[in-house]
């Protein structure tokens, strides 16, 4: 049931919405199994350090350590340098069991960005070698102390499941991305286990108690399944209901078999569950990988090719690595000992060689290397220089429109009399900015701050939940107004706001319920009626960009991968296809820029034809550097439009 629902819910989270609980499942599933053997064996005086390592290392290095190479071997034929240098720090951050930790740094789960992280799902593990370190330690100084004490224990657990609760509940609001990832906000999960293992919960039950116990927990976890969703504050208090049902399961089996529970012992089940660790291991890279490759793990033919895919490869595993290596426990610690020293420092060797040489470029044909080097362009530009320089509590935008700063665009000289503002996107079409400026001899600045759209709206709060976007749109807001530029050009991925899709891929994007999109829409519609009234009160013309069509790939990987395998080159977005996807959001806007005569540029007007799919590149040349940013070639495309609407606002008709 646990590694099932992960792995529908990785191949398409609209089948199984609430399918990632299936993580906390197994983690109840873990804290009751190894605390069951730890605390057997320290209530016996028979337990050692060295012996529950030595099975654990035999239990889970061979497999994973399997899928590690083989995700290797196939990220260096099919990954970028780019992308190849950050699978290997996601490697060396799961050998070193602290997947978790890195993943919290720099990835939100839920985000569709993660899916392009092709070992992402190992956090959970990372988060499960935590415990293995930490509570039997626990455990020992508790006998230690005061003797094997089940009622001892069971307080100790009841006590670190408490504090685990509260911390889950307050990171789940106050830092949701920690929160899903971290050791101390998942413990209570294993410590549910822990205390029905300890305990003996179940064994005393009568069988009528038992079926009550079982249908409950079935019931618990189906629910979750279909009701949660990566909207809600997770883990936090939600996770007590795929936990506790699975503790009810758990229960109702400790001492019988209850009817209720008897498809868990179809023999079809059992097998499942004999190779699930290897199918968890599996699944991700084996979905993450298609999706690089650019297919829809969701469509019917690609879903059962994957299923049997990792079906074929974790019942081999289980069959010629997990099985094997369980008889090693019985030859001794030191075979165990060195499998993870010498697996361990072979992979960081290897990782300390691909970071070292910036993912191995020398794999990938010159024509391909020239592609990529789209992707790199936005981490060396000025854009994303200028774009950091805004990060000051107090800011005058004179200043930064001096002719030696990075945010300075069009003529060198003279006082900035348009100001480009937005978000990344307005980072990116910078170069098309500055190129219809210099035309105008006129002087500009570019004032962008990603993730945050230059509506000063509480409702529009961007990429940053702690309120630094409002606050740097409203710095901004009252600056401008100030300063009174001849001309606003405001820029941003305005489909964000209503419509999602924040994702490498949007094909795999589930978009908001239709309540959240309606209540965005107003909010978009109604922050750009009060940001057109104050530019209105000060005379401040506005020229309004839409959003650019979203090719939902990332453009130079999927020309790249395209070249390299004789794949079909990727085609863009269609233009009817673009239009339907902003047309609720250019509705929003179109309002007041009606009522308060905006002039209006057109991205599609410049990167697609009056019918037909919209240009992804130009040449040899990729337009996107990503899934939805332009390239310094894709932003100039849009010059001659940005050049007619400004002319007339700065007397150059």
């Amino acid at each position: 049931m646990a590694v099932l629902s992960v792995v529908v819910f990785h191949l398409n989270s609209d089948w199984l919405p609430g399918g990632f609980a299936g993580v906390d499942i197994f983690f109840v599933i873990s804290g009751y199994l190894i605390t069951g053997i730890v605390w057997t064996e320290l209530a016996a005086g028979r337990f050692t350090l060295k012996t529950f390592y030595q099975r654990r290392i035999l239990r889970i290095l061979p497999a994973y350590y399997l899928v590690l190479a083989a995700s290797f071997l196939v990220a260096a034929l099919v990954l970028m340098p780019v992308e190849f240098d950050a699978f290997s720090m996601s490697a060396r951050a799961s050998v070193l069991f602290a997947a978790n930790f890195w993943f919290a740094q720099r990835i939100d789960y839920f985000d569709q960005a993660s899916e392009q992280d092709h070992l992402l799902h190992l956090w959970s593990l990372a988060v499960e070698e935590q415990f293995y370190v930490v509570f039997p330690l626990l455990l020992m100084l508790l006998v230690r102390f005061a003797g094997p004490s089940a009622r001892k224990a069971l307080l100790l657990v009841l006590v670190l499941g408490a504090a685990s609760l509260v911390a889950s509940i307050a990171m789940a609001v106050l830092a949701p991305r920690a929160g899903f990832f971290m050791p101390h906000t998942r413990a209570f999960e294993l410590m549910i286990g822990a205390l029905l293992a300890i305990s003996g919960a179940g064994t005393r039950l009568s069988q009528p108690q038992r079926e009550v116990a079982g249908a409950l927990g079935l019931a618990m976890i189906a629910v979750s399944f279909v009701l949660l969703s990566e909207e809600l504050a997770y883990p936090g208090g939600w996770a007590l209901l795929p936990c506790l049902g699975g503790g009810l399961i758990i229960m109702s089996g400790a001492g019988g078999q209850p009817r209720v529970t008897a498809a868990l012992r179809w023999p079809v089940c059992i097998a499942v569950g004999l190779v699930s660790y290897s199918l968890y291991l599996w699944h991700w890279p084996v979905i993450a990988f298609a999706r690089t490759l650019g297919f829809d793990p969701a469509a019917p033919t690609t879903t059962a090719s994957l299923l049997l895919l990792m079906a074929v490869l974790s019942a081999a595993t289980w069959r010629f690595v997990e099985q094997p290596v369980r008889g090693w426990r019985h030859k001794g610690a030191a075979r165990a000992f060195g499998l993870f020293t010498g697996l361990s420092l072979a992979t960081l060797a290897i990782t300390a060689v691909v970071e070292a040489t910036d993912g191995l470029p020398q794999r990938i044909p010159p024509r391909v290397t020239g592609l990529m080097a789209a992707n790199e362009e936005w981490r060396t530009s000025d854009r994303l220089a200028c774009m950091s320089r805004w990060r000051d509590d107090s800011f005058v935008l004179a200043e930064r429109g001096q002719s030696d700063s990075p945010c300075r665009l069009g003529a060198g000289e003279g006082r900035a009399r348009v100001v480009l503002w937005g978000d990344s996107h307005a980072a990116a079409l910078a170069p098309g900015v500055d190129a219809a400026l210099a035309e105008l001899e006129i002087g500009g600045l570019l004032v962008a701050k990603a993730g945050c759209p230059p509506l000063a709206d509480p409702r529009i709060g961007g990429s940053e939940p702690d309120g630094t976007c409002q606050q740097f749109t409203t710095r901004v807001l009252d600056e401008i107004l100030a300063v009174r530029p001849d001309a606003v050009i405001l820029v941003a991925r305005w489909t964000l706001i209503a419509e999602g899709g924040t994702g490498v891929d949007l094909r795999f994007a589930p978009p908001p319920s239709d309540a959240q999109r309606l209540a965005r829409l107003k909010a978009l519609d109604e922050a750009a009626e009060a940001l057109a009234a104050r530019f209105d009160e000060a005379g401040i013309p506005v020229i309004l960009v839409h959003t650019v069509p979203e090719p939902g790939i990332n453009v130079p990987s999927a020309i790249a991968v395209s070249e390299r395998f004789g794949f079909a080159e990727p085609a863009g977005p269609d233009r009817s296809g673009a239009l339907l996807r902003q047309q609720a959001t250019r509705a929003a806007l179109n309002r007041a820029t009606e009522r308060h005569d905006w002039r209006v540029v057109d991205p599609l007007d410049g990167l697609c034809g009056a019918a037909g799919a919209c240009k992804i590149a130009a040449g040899d040349e990729p337009l996107y550097f990503d899934s939805n940013h332009l390239t310094v070639r894709g932003a100039e495309m849009l010059s001659p439009h940005l050049v007619e609407a400004l002319a007339p606002l700065l007397g150059r008709d």
